[in-house]
């Protein structure tokens, strides 16, 4: 089992690291910053580091799969974005699809305790309207993860996000 584990993290990190080694075009301009609302299997705080084409992402918030009347869930994400496509709409309107790598995690608070780490490829889309420092994102992606409570189980995960993010030059 082990060995799966090992050799999927492998071939995901392959998999995205011939995006990482293309030149930068400027999706997101160099040393910006975003902070908004993160709604998703993580509701809560979502903020973008902007490096051009490769945006650091991260979510911070309720993990909404693990709210339930005997606690409470936390989660947070983070990992990086990369531009693959730009939808050129118009004049200034472009919506760059972009592809990345996330770390999940969340942590649960209530009877038992419980936490759990994955790994995820991600897809996504984003918009932001031009002369004005507002940003729009839709996220998709899946993989694997690990729960941890009184055993240790390996499955697959889903996350998902739709989000606003102010951004700062």
């Amino acid at each position: 089992m082990k060995k799966k584990v090992l050799i999927l993290l492998v071939v995901a990190i392959l998999a995205v690291a011939p995006a990482m080694a293309a030149s930068s075009r400027g999706t997101s301009s160099d040393g910006s910053f975003g902070i908004g609302l993160n709604l998703g299997t993580n509701t809560g705080v979502g903020m973008k580091f902007g490096m051009g084409k490769f945006d650091i992402i991260a979510n911070i918030g309720l993990d909404a799969f693990h709210i339930g009347s005997n606690g409470v869930g936390l989660g947070g994400d983070v990992g990086f974005n990369y531009e693959v496509y730009d939808i050129d709409v118009k004049g200034p309107h472009h919506i760059p699809v972009t592809v990345g790598l996330f770390v999940p995690m969340g942590f649960f608070f209530g009877e038992q305790f419980a936490m759990n780490l994955g790994v995820a490829l991600v897809a996504g889309i984003e918009y932001q309207i031009p002369d004005l420092p507002l940003a729009f994102y839709l996220r998709l992606g899946g993989g694997i993860d690990l729960q941890v409570t009184n055993q240790w189980t390996l499955g697959g995960l889903f996350t998902g996000a739709i989000g606003a993010l102010w951004m700062f030059e």
